[in-house]
């Protein structure tokens, strides 16, 4: 039985310390008190006036556009420089990662990334992302998708025990190797659906949204981020939560605490936890000086207690969730060695 317990708890020590960051008095636009954490020398006023690239791996208006503009201030604040959001939307959000790569590895290109879809393609060998992750510096998460199973409101199925009950279940999904398409082919492996399919071709989110309300799918797994809207209507129902306990939006629905799980299915759920843990990250190229990816990894630890960002992310109801660039990279990339055949069977096969 799968525990209600996370297998990354222990991540919650690293994403803790942004409180210490906050108390070491990094709050105010003066960059002098920026320093790099990684023990090499570095005088992070260098990049007090420089242009500073972040590059949003999406169209304006989505989800992580908002998202990277919400943190824009306490960044510019913390290093006294001026950042500037550029959308390169592009190969399912890999053109942008795929061109910082080959940037000057100077602190001044970074970009917020989809972890989960990144980390994805690469474990499964899939054609689009041109870098592994050695190919990237960890600045640090910003935030994690809170992944959730929604049904229609008024359809047959309005509980996780009525999908499990199911027979012929439809997902859908924007298209093979998206976040809803290996999310919804983990659960239909995992549980065993009977006949349960997976429904591409909608264009874009709001496509897969309408397909639901209208019926011609069943379910949606994405984000809760992007399923509050319809959930709060009345015109979706939250049947299954990825988090360890149903979150406010979502409270009636079950969690993998509640459910019996095979060992098999468990390390499919799991792969799921971590691949979700790598979240929204900033990174920048490869090859950075360790002094210069230290003050930006200071930097963002500073902006996420930045009074200004903490005010925007509520306003425009964006839950944050930082995790130091270090403890990214030897907790959740270095864990994906740990990753079962089933589960890197379960990706390969969603693209």
């Amino acid at each position: 039985m799968l525990k209600n317990k996370s297998p990354l708890t222990h991540l919650a020590l690293g994403a803790l310390t942004v409180s210490a960051l906050a108390l070491t008095g990094c709050t105010a636009a003066d960059p002098a008190e920026v320093s790099s954490s990684t023990g090499a020398e570095a005088d992070c006023s260098v990049f007090n006036g420089k242009t500073i690239e972040l590059a949003i791996p999406y169209n304006a208006g989505g989800g992580y556009d908002i998202l990277a503009r919400v943190i824009v201030p306490g960044l510019e604040n913390a290093l006294g420089a001026t950042v500037i959001p550029v959308n390169k939307p592009g190969a399912g959000g890999l053109l942008a990662i795929n061109q910082l790569t080959a940037a000057t590895p100077d602190g001044t290109s970074i970009a917020i990334v989809n972890g989960t879809g990144a980390a994805a393609a690469i474990l499964a060998d899939a054609e689009g992302p041109e870098f592994d992750f050695d190919g990237l510096s960890y600045i640090g998460r910003v935030a994690v998708d809170d992944l959730i199973v929604t049904t229609n409101a008024t359809g047959e199925y309005q509980t996780w025990d009525d999908v499990l009950n199911s027979e012929g279940f439809r997902f859908g999904s924007t298209g093979r190797g998206s976040s809803d398409y290996i999310v919804a082919s983990a659960l239909i492996e995992a549980f065993d659906l009977k006949g349960a399919e997976v429904i591409v071709g909608f264009n874009s989110q709001a496509e897969t949204d309408l397909a639901l309300i209208q019926g011609s799918v069943d379910a949606i797994a994405g984000p809760l981020d992007s399923r509050r809207v319809s959930i709060l209507s009345g015109e979706s129902t939250p049947v299954l939560s990825f988090a360890e306990e149903a979150p406010a939006d979502a409270a009636d629905a079950t969690v993998f605490g509640d459910l019996e799980l095979s060992s098999d299915a468990e390390s499919i759920i799991d792969g799921i936890t971590l691949l979700t843990e790598f979240g929204r990250p900033l990174v920048g190229p490869a090859g950075m000086e360790a002094g210069t990816l230290g003050c930006l990894q200071d930097a963002l630890g500073v902006a996420m207690e930045d009074p200004e960002v903490l005010e925007q992310a509520e306003k425009l109801q964006r839950e944050l969730s930082y995790l130091p660039g270090d403890v990214i990279l030897e907790d959740v990339v270095g864990e994906f060695g740990t990753l079962s055949d089933g589960f890197i069977d379960v990706l390969k096969a969603s693209y």
